[in-house]
């Protein structure tokens, strides 16, 4: 069963995250998502991609046992690739975000060009505390908002309200809950209404401009989490604890 998927017209494509209940995502719905992206990218018509839920929340992120050893390596290839795929597309990618995004689903949704949230939605890093710490987060957040609030997020992993977002320059809008869907069409109609060839080039422009050095910090973000994070005895305590559905005893080692 499909749990991304893809609704096209002539000139939108609409991603759905559509995994009951909390969009918690494996690594074979990353590739998925990855090949949905590689796809859209061979699309000449499209003026703009749309990633939304139709679930409780956005998404909870990756499925925390895919953070054990063994599974790691295969879960951040995975993850990351879908990171790379929308660095390369062209077009812009707005992120509709009714309510919750967690974890890596905090993640995706920021990561959009655009990101449009009603009042009820909230953003969240809490991977601090189970012992880890979200690798893309850790090197786009600065894009957004700086370093002070980026590590707030990071190593607190506090919730940050829709209203609180948009202070911080994670995200464009907030509506009301009522106004939502008209307002979104609304500002998705302003995007895709300009010239398709002016957008492209000039997000091309843009992204090469001030991205160029994203990967590159995605790899040795990856690197350092692998190769330092994932050997520390905390992280081990961390991800055990929220298994086994307690409370961290931590070593500081």
């Amino acid at each position: 069963m499909n749990h991304i998927n893809l609704i096209k017209t002539d000139f939108l494509a609409k991603i759905i995250l559509s995994k009951p209940p909390l969009n918690i995502l494996e690594a074979h719905d990353l590739e998925k998502l990855a090949e949905i992206l590689d796809s859209i990218k061979k699309e000449n018509t499209l003026r703009a991609v749309i990633i939304e839920s139709d679930q409780k929340i956005f998404s909870a992120g990756v499925n925390i046992s895919s953070h054990a050893k063994e599974k790691i390596n295969e879960m951040l290839k995975a993850f990351h690739s879908v990171f790379f795929k929308l660095l390369d597309l062209e077009i812009p990618v707005i992120s509709l975000v009714k309510s919750g995004c967690i974890g890596g689903g905090c993640e995706l949704a920021l990561f959009c060009d655009f990101v449009l949230a009603s009042e009820k939605a909230y953003f969240s890093q809490p991977e601090i505390k189970i012992g880890c710490y979200p690798p893309v987060s850790l090197v786009y957040f600065p894009y957004l908002t700086g370093n002070k609030k980026s590590l707030e997020m990071i190593l607190t992993g506090n919730k940050l309200s829709a209203k609180d977002a948009l202070l911080c320059g994670f995200i464009n809008h907030v509506f009301n809950d009522e106004e939502f869907d008209t307002k979104a069409e609304l500002f998705i109609n302003s995007v895709i209404g300009n010239s398709q060839a002016v957008i492209k080039t000039a997000l091309k422009a843009y992204k090469r401009l001030h991205y160029a050095e994203i990967k590159d910090k995605l790899k040795f973000s990856e690197k350092i989490y692998l190769e330092e994070l994932m050997r520390l005895e905390d992280t081990e305590e961390g991800l055990k604890s929220f298994l086994e559905k307690r409370q961290p005893v931590w070593k500081g080692r």
